[in-house]
């Protein structure tokens, strides 16, 4: 079924990083799943499937539009009902969303597989967005931790510098794809995740734009209602100094 329906250029997981995510699903067994970067809907339907199997009750996939950006002639998620032609899971697949939207999609949830934009800051700040949302296990899964290493400008960095803020006992790197897909134990105190956020904000963000005015009043919004004061004005400080035309270059 993966061969039939995965096309290179895509960007989408490969046939062992989906085992990897199976693998965390059959142990963990969470009864609800939120996926950030929809896309073609490759991933959301192998793990509707695997939940499916799993015991599992929902998955919730979202996409900041509603057009796959492999193919612009396709909507997001246009593979899932091929993969999971249906079954006993409550499947929403949710377009013109992100992250931080999440206070507005019907969490809880026990997993999440973020899989969208890796520029930093967007990984990190996709996870602190979920975060609040996320009931044990708090495991989130992410995708392309490799991705700068393939990139002349390193814009798909995010990952890796969330990655590497967390403690060696909160993190685990799979070997699957050259080691490109992980997962991070959201299992730690608030004031916890603020530190390491903190810390992976004040790295240099890797945007291809600057963030937009409508984006930073959601981050801001999502940083206020459920994180201590001092991290939304390290975020407005680093926006100051980071949030610039032309600041991320490399290799020129």
């Amino acid at each position: 079924m993966f061969r039939r329906h995965w096309k290179p250029g895509f960007g989408s997981v490969s046939v062992d990083e989906l085992v990897f995510i199976r693998d965390l699903i059959e142990r963990h067994r969470p009864a609800r799943f939120l996926e950030i970067g929809m896309a073609s809907g490759l991933s959301t339907g192998f793990i509707a499937r695997f939940l499916d199997a799993a015991g599992g009750k929902a998955i919730t996939s979202i996409d900041h539009d509603d057009t796959f950006f492999g193919d612009a002639t396709k909507p997001n998620g246009f593979l899932f009902d091929e993969i999971y032609p249906g079954g006993k899971l409550d499947a929403k697949l949710l377009k013109f969303k992100t992250a931080l939207d999440a206070d507005a999609l019907g969490g809880p949830w026990d997993m999440a597989f973020i899989d969208a934009n890796h520029a930093h800051p967007w990984p990190t700040l996709d996870t602190l967005a979920i975060a609040p949302h996320m009931t044990a296990p708090r495991c989130v899964i992410h995708h392309d931790l490799d991705l700068y290493m393939r990139q002349d400008v390193m814009f798909g960095i995010g990952p890796k510098y969330l990655y590497d803020q967390f403690p060696h006992d909160k993190r685990h790197a799979s070997t699957a794809n050259r080691g490109n897909i992980f997962c991070l134990d959201l299992g730690i105190p608030r004031e916890e995740l603020e530190d390491i956020a903190i810390r992976s904000l004040k790295l240099p963000w890797s945007l291809r734009t600057p963030l937009p005015g409508s984006q930073i009043s959601g981050i801001r919004s999502v940083l206020q209602t459920h994180y201590a004061p001092r991290l939304l004005e390290h975020f407005d400080r680093c926006l100051s100094t980071m949030n610039l035309a032309d600041r991320f270059r490399s290799g020129l």
